[in-house]
């Protein structure tokens, strides 16, 4: 597969300006310019939407002033709109370089570009090269154009080339793209160029710490493009599921990697974890677009997923991601529509599959928690109450009956051993729990007594079976592309029982066990980056820090009425 035709695609898709306004500086950074002023909403700018300056193996410095144009250049782009090409070129030689540039930078040549994520068109082109001809007639100025044809080859050639090396990055990317047809393929090969990205070579270990961040940045800017390109070829194929899980792996891997060279404060770090942590939440709604109608029928999921333990994987895995979606909204500005829309969407799936109160997976309670989670900082206490009591009921009744147990093995294969082909016995895989201890936290934190004393009530008839609550160490936000099994970032405590009232089961909950981290020891514990520790749980399938369920309810009790967060005691 060529990526220069993938890239195209990519390119192409760009339908948006402030899209183009994104890329354009990446690979001016990769390409060795100077980026000096970037497009800002909302002030004039005297035509010029980027200035760079570049400086040559000779050392000499030239300007770049580059109007940005996304799409196709029409004839009406070139004169007419606010947004008209000759006008804004014209203001560049003009008013920009005159009033804008230092005296020294006057003096220097300087390329007026037009970029564009399209081509000119016939219709535009000899107004273009009338265009092209005024400009190059003024001392000192050259004019330029880069299209698709030319953002192509520049991006194949800086960004993924000369910028990392990545001749075997760029072909586990290629692998990505061509594997669409087989998701998990797919996805292991995406994961595999975010670690070729980021990997770090020994004879990068003597440079500084402004080289490295440097560098850093770049790879993030190189990972952040592949993801880009998975997106728009995903789309293209139908198939968004590789893009999804890669958009969870890269926003975690950047995290990680900023940690270990200490730039978890860097604001460029923000902005491209922003941006990523954006890309990704369009990429869910578009995913969801699509799967949302079968989600809701629980008639055509069962057509399409027959056996109960397929099924039921099928809904506890789309709801955890439904949550992580919301999860990723509540940390916007100005989505309050979608917000409401997409919690309606999660009550429906869940009142369209009833079995989303009945875990056969211990691990499903995973995906349990991050919809209670969700819930509870969208303020939907009463939905959490409704899972918690129908969860919890359900609970009571396999135990005492002895059959729908939660498979503390989290393996499919034992699942359908006990659910579906009767070759083991209920109990055989159900020696573990930490749906029990999640549900008594929730419990706690939403005060509801008569659950806890539901659960507190049934302790004495899981006589043999070990309830977990688990907790993460500092590991945890470098966890991964570590290469470690969970086990390296886990911190257990096994309950007796449960406490007497909420407000002590809560503060047993709180209370962590040696070894483990305190929220506040965790840098993505900010306000801004918490949403981290449910993404980390969705796709490493860890349970969600006690002290992270309670901050949902926290942070939106604080956005309401002010307050302090629940801590974590030692």
């Amino acid at each position: 597969m060529s990526l220069q035709l993938v890239l195209q695609n990519y390119i192409g898709s760009l339908k948006e300006r402030n899209e183009l306004d994104a890329l354009l500086p990446e690979l001016l950074i990769a390409m060795g310019h100077s980026v000096l002023s970037r497009p800002q909403t909302g002030v004039p700018q005297a035509g010029v939407d980027i200035l760079s300056s570049y400086t040559d193996t000779d050392g000499n410095e030239q300007l770049y002033l580059f109007i940005i144009k996304f799409g196709d250049i029409r004839r009406e782009d070139l004169f007419t709109g606010q947004q008209a090409i000759e006008p804004s070129a014209r203001e560049a030689c003009t008013d920009f370089a005159r009033n804008r540039l230092s005296e020294g930078q006057r003096a220097l040549p300087k390329h007026v570009v037009v970029v564009s994520s399209g081509v000119v068109k016939q219709e535009a082109a000899t107004g273009f090269a009338g265009l092209a001809d005024e400009v190059n007639a003024r001392p000192g100025f050259i004019f330029d154009f880069w299209g698709i044809d030319q953002l192509t080859p520049l991006i194949e050639k800086h960004v993924f080339d000369e910028t990392l090396l990545l001749g075997h990055g760029k072909s586990d990317l290629r692998a990505a793209l061509a594997g669409l047809g087989d998701s998990q393929a797919s996805i292991r090969r995406f994961m595999h160029f975010v670690e070729k990205v980021f990997a770090t070579p020994s004879s990068e270990g003597g440079d500084s710490p402004a080289t490295k961040r440097r560098k850093f940045l770049r790879r993030c800017a190189a990972a952040a493009m592949g993801h880009g390109v998975l997106v728009v070829w995903g789309g293209t194929e139908n198939n968004l599921m590789p893009a999804v899980v890669g958009g969870e792996y890269l926003a975690l891997r950047m995290w990680s990697s900023a940690v270990h060279l200490g730039l978890i404060a860097d604001a460029e770090l923000h902005r491209r974890l922003n941006a990523t942590l954006e890309l990704h939440v369009n990429t869910l709604s578009d995913y969801f677009h699509k799967t949302l109608p079968v989600l809701k029928n629980a008639r055509a999921l069962v057509q399409h997923r027959p056996n109960p333990v397929f099924y039921a994987d099928v809904v506890f895995e789309e709801l955890g991601r439904l949550a992580t979606l919301l999860l990723l909204l509540q940390r916007m500005e100005g989505v309050d529509d979608r917000r409401r829309m997409l919690l309606g969407d999660i009550v429906a799936v869940i009142e369209a599959n009833t079995i989303a109160f009945r875990p056969l997976l211990d691990g499903q309670s995973i995906d349990l928690s991050l919809v209670i989670a969700a819930f509870l900082r969208e303020g939907s206490d009463n939905n959490v109450r409704a899972i918690l009591q129908g969860v919890t009921q359900l609970l009571r009744r396999a135990v005492m009956e002895g059959e729908h147990l939660p498979i503390d093995t989290d393996l499919i294969e034992d699942a359908i051993a006990v659910h579906f082909t009767g070759e083991a016995g209920q109990r055989d895989f159900f020696e573990t729990t930490t749906l029990t201890p999640m549900l008594a936290t929730v419990a706690s934190i939403v005060q509801d007594e008569a659950s806890l004393a539901l659960l507190r009530d049934l302790t004495p008839y899981l006589s043999g079976v070990t309830l977990e609550r688990w907790y993460s160490t500092r590991e945890i936000e470098t966890f991964t592309g570590s290469g470690h099994r969970l086990d390296t970032i886990s911190v257990s405590r096994v309950l007796a029982g449960f406490e007497d009232d909420a407000a002590a089961e809560l503060r047993a909950s709180l209370r962590l066990p040696e070894g483990a981290a305190a929220s506040t020891e965790l840098g993505w514990h900010a306000e801004q980056w918490t949403v981290l520790t449910a993404l980390s749980a969705r796709l490493h399938r860890h349970p969600l820090p006690t002290w992270y369920i309670a901050h949902c309810q926290e942070s939106r009790r604080m956005r309401d009425h002010g307050g302090v967060a629940y801590g974590c005691d030692t």
